[in-house]
């Protein structure tokens, strides 16, 4: 049985072999509207944690830090401060104009996980590479926003996608659910590439797709093969799906971005919590779960860990490492 936390102690040690961690401010509200405390928070990232880990072992992060709260101002951190821990393990990268060395904080366990949400972290934001091979990207993660209401002007009627995601349904449909319109066409067409993507929701409006590389490619590479990929399913589906960088020539389309596969750009892994006032956790779901889904806005802090122990990690099959595999095999 975990330990649980209570709000009351203003300090509260945590240890785990030699590492020790000392929670502060148990009693701070995070979340005022459902009222959740800084206690709370932490104990969904505790009891979270064998769900996570594998989700942010090796890959350096940056952290969303929100201090006193989702309503009094956050920062991103990439480079750890002076007075993180030693045995925090980071991972050094020079910076393009060779004036600093940034060290990106790595999480091993459930005292560095902690230890960081304690500094305010409520959202952590991972890149593709691992530290280990930093330079050979192995996940991709696509934001599918919904599009906006309404059909564009030179739509034909072969390029609707399924479900009545915008047109005549448009206005009846939520935001998830056209979102989610998008995210089952782009299923099937990477799918026809050989891709297997899973998916879950953002935590906010949209959904993330994900699907796993080989580790063979850089990342100059991997953008490149994504760049033609993206092209190619952008133009069988030119109403809905755009490669097109400037927003106002977007037109309300779903853009697929390739230059996200570079150094340092981070994605959102999953049961991660948001700054919402609902509290939400970025969740898996189903394909088939997704057909049925018309708000995420369920998935929070406090409901969250019940359905993990029905359905177990549903992005699982991103954890392994591709090159390992091929290794063993």
């Amino acid at each position: 049985m975990r330990r649980v936390l209570q709000a009351g102690p203003q300090i509260a040690p945590f240890r785990l072999g030699q590492k020790e961690v000392a929670f502060t401010h148990l009693d701070r509200i995070y979340y005022p509207d459902p009222g959740y405390t800084k206690a709370q928070v932490l104990n969904y990232y505790l009891r979270v944690a064998p769900f996570l880990l594998p989700h942010l072992k090796d890959r350096p992060l940056t952290l969303e830090r929100w201090p006193e709260g989702i309503e009094d101002g956050s920062f991103f951190q990439k480079n750890v401060s002076s007075y993180f821990p030693h045995w925090l393990r980071t991972f050094p990268v020079e910076r393009k104009d060779h004036q600093k060395i940034v060290h990106y904080p790595l999480v091993d366990d459930e005292a560095d996980l902690l230890y960081l949400v304690n500094q305010g972290t409520i959202t952590f934001h991972t890149q593709m590479a691992r530290a280990a091979d930093p330079d050979h990207p192995d996940i991709m993660v696509l934001d599918v926003d919904p599009p906006d209401d309404g059909p564009s002007e030179d739509r034909r009627s072969e390029d609707r996608p399924p479900r009545g995601a915008t047109g005549d349904k448009g206005d009846a449909r939520t935001p998830l659910q056209r979102a989610a319109d998008v995210a089952v066409l782009l299923r099937e067409q990477l799918r026809a590439a050989g891709l297997d993507p899973v998916v879950k929701t953002s935590g906010k409006r949209g959904l993330h797709l994900a699907f796993r590389l080989d580790g063979g490619l850089d990342y100059v590479q991997a953008r490149s093969w994504l760049e033609e990929l993206f092209a190619e399913v952008a133009g069988r589906n030119p109403a809905l799906l755009t490669t097109q960088i400037r927003k106002v020539k977007r037109g309300g389309r779903v853009y697929l971005d390739a230059l996200r596969m570079s150094p340092g750009a981070t994605i959102v892994p999953p049961y991660v919590a948001r700054p919402t006032a609902e509290a939400t956790v970025s969740m898996p779901v189903s394909w088939e779960e997704l057909e049925e889904l018309s708000d995420a806005r369920g998935f929070t802090v406090a409901t969250a860990l019940a359905r993990l122990d029905k359905t177990g990690d549903l992005w699982a099959g991103l954890v392994a490492s591709p090159r390992n595999e091929r290794a063993e095999s």
